[in-house]
Protein backbone atom coordinates (compact mmCIF):
# COMPACT_ATOMS: atom_id res chain seq x y z
CA UNK A 1 0.00 0.00 0.00
CA UNK A 2 1.67 3.26 -1.18
CA UNK A 3 1.19 6.76 0.94
CA UNK A 4 -2.09 8.30 0.73
CA UNK A 5 -1.32 11.26 -1.60
CA UNK A 6 -3.23 13.93 1.19
CA UNK A 7 -3.33 13.92 4.34
CA UNK A 8 -4.74 16.27 7.12
CA UNK A 9 -2.45 17.48 9.39
CA UNK A 10 -2.21 19.00 12.46
CA UNK A 11 1.56 20.98 13.10
CA UNK A 12 4.09 20.35 15.25
CA UNK A 13 7.25 22.70 16.38
CA UNK A 14 9.76 23.64 13.67
CA UNK A 15 12.73 21.63 13.06
CA UNK A 16 16.19 22.54 11.66
CA UNK A 17 15.88 22.39 7.93
CA UNK A 18 12.90 24.34 7.54
CA UNK A 19 9.96 21.92 8.32
CA UNK A 20 7.59 21.69 11.17
CA UNK A 21 7.26 17.89 12.70
CA UNK A 22 3.64 16.24 12.64
CA UNK A 23 2.54 13.13 12.94
CA UNK A 24 0.13 10.54 11.05
CA UNK A 25 -1.22 7.65 12.11
CA UNK A 26 2.07 7.33 14.61
CA UNK A 27 4.71 7.91 11.67
CA UNK A 28 6.38 11.39 11.94
CA UNK A 29 5.51 13.87 9.14
CA UNK A 30 8.44 16.41 8.30
CA UNK A 31 6.23 19.23 6.96
CA UNK A 32 6.85 22.33 5.03
CA UNK A 33 5.40 25.79 3.84
CA UNK A 34 3.19 24.98 7.52
CA UNK A 35 3.67 27.18 10.52
CA UNK A 36 3.41 25.39 14.57
CA UNK A 37 -0.11 25.08 15.44
CA UNK A 38 -1.46 25.40 12.02
CA UNK A 39 -3.83 22.43 10.82
CA UNK A 40 -3.11 21.59 7.12
CA UNK A 41 -4.01 19.68 4.31
CA UNK A 42 -0.78 18.14 3.08
CA UNK A 43 0.60 16.20 -0.18
CA UNK A 44 3.24 13.53 0.70
CA UNK A 45 6.25 14.29 -1.45
CA UNK A 46 8.72 11.07 0.14
CA UNK A 47 7.91 8.16 1.18
CA UNK A 48 5.67 4.73 1.63
CA UNK A 49 4.05 2.28 3.66
CA UNK A 50 7.68 1.25 4.56
CA UNK A 51 9.00 4.55 4.98
CA UNK A 52 9.82 5.59 8.51
CA UNK A 53 8.68 8.91 8.10
CA UNK A 54 7.44 11.13 5.39
CA UNK A 55 7.92 14.60 3.76
CA UNK A 56 5.43 16.58 2.66
CA UNK A 57 4.05 20.18 1.61
CA UNK A 58 0.95 22.04 3.35
CA UNK A 59 -1.28 22.69 -0.11
CA UNK A 60 -4.08 23.53 1.82
CA UNK A 61 -4.70 26.17 5.49
CA UNK A 62 -7.71 24.75 7.49
CA UNK A 63 -6.81 26.42 10.59
CA UNK A 64 -4.49 28.81 10.08
CA UNK A 65 -1.84 30.73 12.56
CA UNK A 66 -2.19 34.32 13.55
CA UNK A 67 1.33 34.52 12.52
CA UNK A 68 1.05 33.14 8.62
CA UNK A 69 1.00 36.59 5.87
CA UNK A 70 0.41 36.01 2.06
CA UNK A 71 4.07 34.97 0.66
CA UNK A 72 5.78 37.78 -0.97
CA UNK A 73 8.00 35.73 -3.38
CA UNK A 74 4.62 33.80 -5.55
CA UNK A 75 7.03 31.69 -7.48
CA UNK A 76 8.01 30.43 -4.00
CA UNK A 77 4.82 30.62 -2.14
CA UNK A 78 3.59 26.70 -1.64
CA UNK A 79 -0.18 27.18 -1.71
CA UNK A 80 -0.05 29.42 -4.66
CA UNK A 81 1.94 26.91 -6.90
CA UNK A 82 -0.09 24.01 -5.85
CA UNK A 83 -3.13 25.49 -6.83
CA UNK A 84 -1.50 25.95 -10.63
CA UNK A 85 -0.28 22.46 -10.40
CA UNK A 86 3.01 23.39 -9.98
CA UNK A 87 5.40 23.04 -7.37
CA UNK A 88 7.04 26.00 -5.67
CA UNK A 89 11.05 27.08 -6.01
CA UNK A 90 13.53 26.63 -2.76
CA UNK A 91 15.20 29.64 -1.06
CA UNK A 92 12.54 31.31 0.77
CA UNK A 93 10.74 28.54 2.68
CA UNK A 94 9.92 30.86 5.51
CA UNK A 95 8.09 33.61 3.61
CA UNK A 96 4.85 32.66 4.64
CA UNK A 97 5.43 33.47 8.32
CA UNK A 98 5.47 37.09 9.93
CA UNK A 99 9.26 38.42 10.08
CA UNK A 100 8.71 38.33 14.17
CA UNK A 101 7.47 35.28 14.36
CA UNK A 102 10.46 33.68 11.90
CA UNK A 103 12.84 35.23 14.09
CA UNK A 104 10.98 33.82 17.05
CA UNK A 105 10.96 30.12 15.56
CA UNK A 106 14.64 30.47 14.52
CA UNK A 107 15.67 31.34 18.04
CA UNK A 108 13.53 27.68 19.68
CA UNK A 109 15.13 25.79 16.52
CA UNK A 110 18.37 27.42 17.78
CA UNK A 111 17.75 26.45 21.55
CA UNK A 112 16.16 22.48 20.39
CA UNK A 113 19.30 21.93 18.05
CA UNK A 114 22.09 23.02 21.04
CA UNK A 115 20.47 21.07 23.36
CA UNK A 116 19.70 18.12 21.41
CA UNK A 117 23.05 17.59 19.19
CA UNK A 118 25.07 19.84 22.01
CA UNK A 119 23.91 18.52 24.69
CA UNK A 120 24.15 22.33 25.73
CA UNK A 121 21.18 23.75 27.56
CA UNK A 122 21.46 27.86 27.20
CA UNK A 123 18.67 28.81 29.99
CA UNK A 124 20.92 27.24 32.22
CA UNK A 125 24.53 29.28 30.89
CA UNK A 126 22.92 32.88 31.63
CA UNK A 127 24.47 34.26 29.07
CA UNK A 128 25.46 38.06 29.24
CA UNK A 129 22.87 38.58 25.05
CA UNK A 130 19.90 36.90 26.55
CA UNK A 131 16.96 39.34 27.32
CA UNK A 132 15.18 40.04 30.51
CA UNK A 133 12.79 36.67 29.74
CA UNK A 134 16.08 34.81 29.95
CA UNK A 135 15.63 33.50 26.33
CA UNK A 136 18.28 34.49 23.27
CA UNK A 137 16.78 36.38 20.74
CA UNK A 138 17.60 36.53 16.90
CA UNK A 139 18.17 40.13 15.98
CA UNK A 140 17.15 41.73 12.79
CA UNK A 141 19.73 43.78 11.03
CA UNK A 142 18.33 47.40 10.30
CA UNK A 143 19.19 47.28 6.47
CA UNK A 144 16.41 44.66 6.01
CA UNK A 145 12.69 45.52 4.86
CA UNK A 146 10.07 44.11 6.97
CA UNK A 147 9.09 41.78 4.36
CA UNK A 148 12.69 40.54 4.37
CA UNK A 149 13.53 41.37 0.70
CA UNK A 150 16.19 43.08 -1.27
CA UNK A 151 18.77 41.61 1.04
CA UNK A 152 21.01 39.40 -0.87
CA UNK A 153 23.97 40.44 -3.07
CA UNK A 154 24.96 37.36 -3.95
CA UNK A 155 22.77 34.73 -5.54
CA UNK A 156 23.35 31.47 -7.76
CA UNK A 157 20.94 30.44 -10.28
CA UNK A 158 20.70 27.17 -12.50
CA UNK A 159 19.85 27.81 -16.16
CA UNK A 160 16.90 25.99 -18.01
CA UNK A 161 16.23 26.86 -21.46
CA UNK A 162 17.92 29.88 -21.52
CA UNK A 163 16.55 30.83 -18.33
CA UNK A 164 17.79 32.31 -15.09
CA UNK A 165 15.98 29.19 -12.74
CA UNK A 166 16.25 27.58 -9.21
CA UNK A 167 15.19 24.13 -8.27
CA UNK A 168 12.24 23.00 -6.11
CA UNK A 169 13.45 21.60 -2.35
CA UNK A 170 15.28 18.31 -2.77
CA UNK A 171 14.48 18.00 -6.32
CA UNK A 172 16.52 18.62 -9.37
CA UNK A 173 14.70 19.96 -12.30
CA UNK A 174 14.87 23.48 -12.62
CA UNK A 175 11.81 26.20 -12.59
CA UNK A 176 12.26 29.44 -14.82
CA UNK A 177 11.96 32.40 -12.95
CA UNK A 178 10.40 36.18 -13.35
CA UNK A 179 12.66 37.43 -10.89
CA UNK A 180 14.41 37.27 -7.40
CA UNK A 181 12.84 39.15 -4.47
CA UNK A 182 15.54 38.31 -2.08
CA UNK A 183 17.81 39.31 -4.35
CA UNK A 184 19.22 43.60 -3.61
CA UNK A 185 17.31 45.89 -5.73
CA UNK A 186 19.92 46.15 -8.30
CA UNK A 187 19.30 42.88 -9.86
CA UNK A 188 15.43 43.65 -9.78
CA UNK A 189 16.04 46.77 -11.78
CA UNK A 190 19.05 44.23 -14.18
CA UNK A 191 17.15 42.81 -17.42
CA UNK A 192 18.76 39.79 -16.78
CA UNK A 193 15.70 37.68 -16.06
CA UNK A 194 14.88 38.22 -19.88
CA UNK A 195 18.55 37.21 -21.19
CA UNK A 196 19.22 34.16 -23.13
CA UNK A 197 21.92 32.25 -20.98
CA UNK A 198 21.47 29.38 -23.54
CA UNK A 199 24.76 27.48 -23.52
CA UNK A 200 25.68 28.03 -19.87
CA UNK A 201 25.43 25.87 -16.61
CA UNK A 202 24.55 28.28 -14.18
CA UNK A 203 25.28 31.91 -13.62
CA UNK A 204 26.69 34.41 -10.11
CA UNK A 205 25.05 37.36 -10.16
CA UNK A 206 27.32 39.53 -7.71
CA UNK A 207 26.09 42.90 -6.63
CA UNK A 208 29.42 44.25 -4.44
CA UNK A 209 27.98 46.36 -1.36
CA UNK A 210 24.77 45.48 -2.65
CA UNK A 211 24.75 48.29 -5.32
CA UNK A 212 24.74 48.40 -9.01
CA UNK A 213 26.42 47.80 -11.35
CA UNK A 214 26.36 44.06 -10.96
CA UNK A 215 28.95 41.10 -12.31
CA UNK A 216 27.96 38.10 -13.68
CA UNK A 217 30.14 34.47 -13.07
CA UNK A 218 28.86 31.99 -16.20
CA UNK A 219 29.71 28.92 -16.06
CA UNK A 220 29.63 26.57 -19.00
CA UNK A 221 31.58 23.56 -19.99
CA UNK A 222 34.80 23.80 -21.85
CA UNK A 223 33.89 23.10 -25.28
CA UNK A 224 31.39 25.85 -25.44
CA UNK A 225 31.59 27.95 -28.47
CA UNK A 226 32.39 31.56 -28.93
CA UNK A 227 28.70 31.83 -29.66
CA UNK A 228 27.37 32.30 -25.90
CA UNK A 229 30.51 34.70 -25.13
CA UNK A 230 29.02 36.88 -28.15
CA UNK A 231 25.89 36.95 -26.85
CA UNK A 232 26.35 37.87 -23.21
CA UNK A 233 28.50 40.67 -24.70
CA UNK A 234 25.74 42.18 -26.89
CA UNK A 235 23.49 41.74 -24.43
CA UNK A 236 25.43 43.37 -21.81
CA UNK A 237 25.52 46.28 -23.54
CA UNK A 238 21.98 46.73 -23.60
CA UNK A 239 21.72 46.33 -19.92
CA UNK A 240 23.45 49.04 -17.92
CA UNK A 241 22.79 47.56 -14.90
CA UNK A 242 25.52 44.65 -15.56
CA UNK A 243 29.13 45.95 -15.34
CA UNK A 244 31.36 42.95 -16.12
CA UNK A 245 31.04 39.20 -17.38
CA UNK A 246 33.63 36.14 -16.32
CA UNK A 247 32.72 33.21 -18.44
CA UNK A 248 33.97 30.36 -16.73
CA UNK A 249 34.35 27.56 -18.57
CA UNK A 250 34.70 24.44 -16.28
CA UNK A 251 35.71 21.10 -17.38
CA UNK A 252 35.41 18.40 -14.29
CA UNK A 253 36.61 14.69 -13.56
CA UNK A 254 33.86 11.81 -14.50
CA UNK A 255 31.83 11.76 -11.75
CA UNK A 256 32.51 15.59 -9.85
CA UNK A 257 30.86 18.35 -9.54
CA UNK A 258 32.52 21.53 -8.76
CA UNK A 259 31.86 23.02 -5.70
CA UNK A 260 29.97 25.69 -4.65
CA UNK A 261 31.13 29.16 -3.30
CA UNK A 262 30.15 28.54 0.38
CA UNK A 263 31.40 24.70 0.52
CA UNK A 264 34.55 26.10 0.02
CA UNK A 265 36.71 24.06 2.02
CA UNK A 266 37.49 20.63 2.02
CA UNK A 267 36.16 20.06 -1.36
CA UNK A 268 37.38 18.53 -4.28
CA UNK A 269 37.72 21.57 -6.90
CA UNK A 270 37.94 20.89 -10.69
CA UNK A 271 40.40 20.17 -12.69
CA UNK A 272 40.64 23.20 -14.87
CA UNK A 273 38.78 26.77 -14.85
CA UNK A 274 39.30 28.66 -17.92
CA UNK A 275 38.06 32.15 -17.20
CA UNK A 276 37.42 35.00 -19.82
CA UNK A 277 36.56 38.16 -18.77
CA UNK A 278 33.89 39.64 -21.40
CA UNK A 279 33.38 42.98 -19.77
CA UNK A 280 34.31 44.75 -17.42
CA UNK A 281 37.02 44.20 -14.28
CA UNK A 282 38.21 40.92 -12.96
CA UNK A 283 37.75 41.84 -9.45
CA UNK A 284 34.73 43.65 -7.62
CA UNK A 285 34.95 46.02 -4.50
CA UNK A 286 33.49 45.22 -1.25
CA UNK A 287 33.50 47.85 1.63
CA UNK A 288 34.84 46.96 4.61
CA UNK A 289 33.34 48.36 7.68
CA UNK A 290 36.33 48.66 9.46
CA UNK A 291 38.29 50.86 9.32
CA UNK A 292 36.22 53.36 7.59
CA UNK A 293 36.55 53.80 4.32
CA UNK A 294 38.69 51.03 2.93
CA UNK A 295 37.84 48.28 0.95
CA UNK A 296 38.91 44.84 -0.60
CA UNK A 297 39.03 43.29 -4.20
CA UNK A 298 38.13 39.69 -4.61
CA UNK A 299 36.96 37.84 -7.83
CA UNK A 300 33.47 37.88 -7.93
CA UNK A 301 33.78 33.83 -7.52
CA UNK A 302 35.33 34.14 -3.94
CA UNK A 303 33.06 34.44 -0.99
CA UNK A 304 31.45 37.13 1.16
CA UNK A 305 28.64 37.43 3.42
CA UNK A 306 25.57 37.36 1.02
CA UNK A 307 23.46 39.98 3.31
CA UNK A 308 24.32 43.40 2.64
CA UNK A 309 24.55 44.03 6.29
CA UNK A 310 26.04 41.20 6.75
CA UNK A 311 29.86 42.32 7.25
CA UNK A 312 28.86 45.30 9.75
CA UNK A 313 27.19 43.36 12.14
CA UNK A 314 29.13 40.52 11.97
CA UNK A 315 32.25 42.48 12.76
CA UNK A 316 30.04 44.44 15.38
CA UNK A 317 29.43 41.62 17.60
CA UNK A 318 32.71 39.85 17.23
CA UNK A 319 33.86 43.44 18.78
CA UNK A 320 31.33 43.67 21.06
CA UNK A 321 32.71 40.27 22.60
CA UNK A 322 36.48 40.54 22.34
CA UNK A 323 38.87 41.00 24.82
CA UNK A 324 41.45 42.46 22.09
CA UNK A 325 43.59 45.79 23.03
CA UNK A 326 46.47 47.68 20.61
CA UNK A 327 49.26 45.27 20.75
CA UNK A 328 47.52 42.04 21.44
CA UNK A 329 47.28 39.12 19.08
CA UNK A 330 44.88 37.15 17.33
CA UNK A 331 44.33 34.53 14.79
CA UNK A 332 41.24 34.72 11.83
CA UNK A 333 40.87 30.84 10.40
CA UNK A 334 38.57 29.99 7.46
CA UNK A 335 39.55 34.07 7.09
CA UNK A 336 37.97 34.16 3.49
CA UNK A 337 39.44 37.94 2.21
CA UNK A 338 40.05 39.42 5.32
CA UNK A 339 36.20 40.54 7.08
CA UNK A 340 37.63 39.87 10.55
CA UNK A 341 41.45 40.00 9.95
CA UNK A 342 41.29 43.81 8.80
CA UNK A 343 38.88 44.32 11.98
CA UNK A 344 42.04 42.62 14.36
CA UNK A 345 44.62 44.43 12.49
CA UNK A 346 42.66 47.61 13.10
CA UNK A 347 42.13 46.74 16.88
CA UNK A 348 45.73 45.41 17.73
CA UNK A 349 47.41 48.21 15.53
CA UNK A 350 50.96 48.79 14.17
CA UNK A 351 52.75 46.89 17.33
CA UNK A 352 49.84 43.69 17.39
CA UNK A 353 50.18 40.55 15.47
CA UNK A 354 47.44 39.27 13.32
CA UNK A 355 47.57 35.54 11.26
CA UNK A 356 44.69 35.35 8.14
CA UNK A 357 44.52 31.83 7.23
CA UNK A 358 42.33 31.04 3.72
CA UNK A 359 42.22 27.94 1.98
CA UNK A 360 40.90 29.47 -1.27
CA UNK A 361 43.65 30.34 -3.67
CA UNK A 362 42.54 33.87 -4.87
CA UNK A 363 40.49 34.70 -2.19
CA UNK A 364 43.53 34.43 0.23
CA UNK A 365 45.61 36.34 -2.69
CA UNK A 366 42.82 38.94 -1.96
CA UNK A 367 43.88 39.37 1.39
CA UNK A 368 47.25 39.04 1.00
CA UNK A 369 46.76 42.34 -1.78
CA UNK A 370 44.44 43.96 0.98
CA UNK A 371 47.21 43.93 4.08
CA UNK A 372 50.41 44.19 1.80
CA UNK A 373 50.99 47.65 3.55
CA UNK A 374 49.96 45.75 7.06
CA UNK A 375 53.22 44.87 8.39
CA UNK A 376 51.68 42.98 11.57
CA UNK A 377 49.40 40.63 9.33
CA UNK A 378 50.11 37.74 8.31
CA UNK A 379 48.16 35.70 5.39
CA UNK A 380 48.89 32.50 4.76
CA UNK A 381 47.26 30.34 1.66
CA UNK A 382 46.23 27.12 3.68
CA UNK A 383 43.88 25.15 4.89
CA UNK A 384 43.29 25.61 8.54
CA UNK A 385 43.74 22.31 9.74
CA UNK A 386 47.07 21.87 8.13
CA UNK A 387 48.43 24.97 10.57
CA UNK A 388 46.26 23.74 14.05
CA UNK A 389 48.46 22.05 15.59
CA UNK A 390 51.25 24.59 14.85
CA UNK A 391 49.16 27.80 16.16
CA UNK A 392 51.13 29.65 19.39
CA UNK A 393 48.78 31.05 21.48
CA UNK A 394 47.16 34.10 21.17
CA UNK A 395 44.47 36.27 23.09
CA UNK A 396 41.80 35.88 20.36
CA UNK A 397 41.31 32.73 18.03
CA UNK A 398 38.32 34.00 15.58
CA UNK A 399 36.84 30.96 13.17
CA UNK A 400 34.12 31.21 10.75
CA UNK A 401 33.84 27.74 9.20
CA UNK A 402 31.78 26.59 6.47
CA UNK A 403 28.06 25.31 6.92
CA UNK A 404 29.83 22.02 7.50
CA UNK A 405 31.53 23.09 10.67
CA UNK A 406 35.28 23.11 11.25
CA UNK A 407 37.21 20.02 11.70
CA UNK A 408 37.76 18.22 14.49
CA UNK A 409 42.12 18.68 14.28
CA UNK A 410 41.16 22.55 13.66
CA UNK A 411 38.97 22.21 17.40
CA UNK A 412 42.07 20.47 18.69
CA UNK A 413 44.77 22.63 17.73
CA UNK A 414 42.93 26.08 18.59
CA UNK A 415 42.29 24.56 22.41
CA UNK A 416 45.45 22.93 22.68
CA UNK A 417 46.94 26.66 21.92
CA UNK A 418 45.47 27.73 24.60
CA UNK A 419 44.45 31.36 23.69
CA UNK A 420 42.12 33.94 26.03
CA UNK A 421 39.42 33.84 23.85
CA UNK A 422 37.64 31.55 21.31
CA UNK A 423 35.45 33.36 18.79
CA UNK A 424 33.29 31.12 16.81
CA UNK A 425 31.23 32.45 14.13
CA UNK A 426 28.70 30.05 12.46
CA UNK A 427 25.83 29.91 9.61
CA UNK A 428 24.17 26.51 10.44
CA UNK A 429 22.87 25.36 14.16
CA UNK A 430 23.75 21.95 13.65
CA UNK A 431 27.33 21.92 13.04
CA UNK A 432 27.85 24.60 15.65
CA UNK A 433 26.39 22.51 18.28
CA UNK A 434 28.29 19.78 17.19
CA UNK A 435 31.79 21.59 17.44
CA UNK A 436 30.73 23.10 20.60
CA UNK A 437 29.97 20.03 22.49
CA UNK A 438 33.96 18.98 21.10
CA UNK A 439 35.62 22.37 22.11
CA UNK A 440 33.33 21.56 25.90
CA UNK A 441 34.97 18.42 26.32
CA UNK A 442 38.18 20.08 25.78
CA UNK A 443 38.05 22.65 28.35
CA UNK A 444 36.07 25.59 26.99
CA UNK A 445 32.86 26.77 28.09
CA UNK A 446 30.17 28.79 26.08
CA UNK A 447 29.94 32.47 27.24
CA UNK A 448 28.13 34.51 25.18
CA UNK A 449 26.37 34.06 21.95
CA UNK A 450 24.32 36.21 19.79
CA UNK A 451 21.78 35.34 17.06
CA UNK A 452 21.48 37.37 13.55
CA UNK A 453 18.99 36.78 11.61
CA UNK A 454 21.32 37.45 7.99
CA UNK A 455 18.79 35.18 5.92
CA UNK A 456 15.32 36.46 6.33
CA UNK A 457 12.23 34.31 4.52
CA UNK A 458 14.77 31.52 4.79
CA UNK A 459 14.71 28.95 7.88
CA UNK A 460 19.29 29.65 7.71
CA UNK A 461 20.54 31.66 10.84
CA UNK A 462 23.74 32.94 11.87
CA UNK A 463 25.35 32.93 15.28
CA UNK A 464 28.56 34.32 16.98
CA UNK A 465 29.80 32.98 20.27
CA UNK A 466 32.49 33.13 22.47
CA UNK A 467 33.80 30.51 24.46
CA UNK A 468 36.66 30.85 27.99
CA UNK A 469 38.52 27.94 29.55
CA UNK A 470 36.72 26.12 32.69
Amino acid sequence: MSAPRVVTLTVGPMSHGGHCVARHQGRVVFVRHAIPGETVRAVVTEGDSSSKFWRADAVDVLQASDHRRRHPWKQADALRAYDHHQVPVGGADYGHISDLHQRRLKSHVFRDTMARIGGIDLAELDLPSAGADGELHMSALPETSASGLHWRTRVSFAVAGGSLAMKPYRSHDLIPLRSMPLAVEAVGRSHLFSWDFAGAESVDVVAPGGSAPVALVVRAPQDTGGSLAERLTAQAREDPSVGSILLARVKSPAGQRSAGRRRRYHQLRPVQVDYQVLTGERTVTEPLPVPAGEAVQLPPEGFWQIHRGAPKALVSAVDSMARLASGGTAVDLYAGAGLFTAWAAHTVGASGQVLSVEAAEATSAAAAQLFQNHPQVEVVHAPAERIADRLESADVVILDPPRAGADNRVLTGIASSRPGQILYVSCDPASFARDAKVLAELGWQLADLQLLDLYPNTHHMESVARFERN
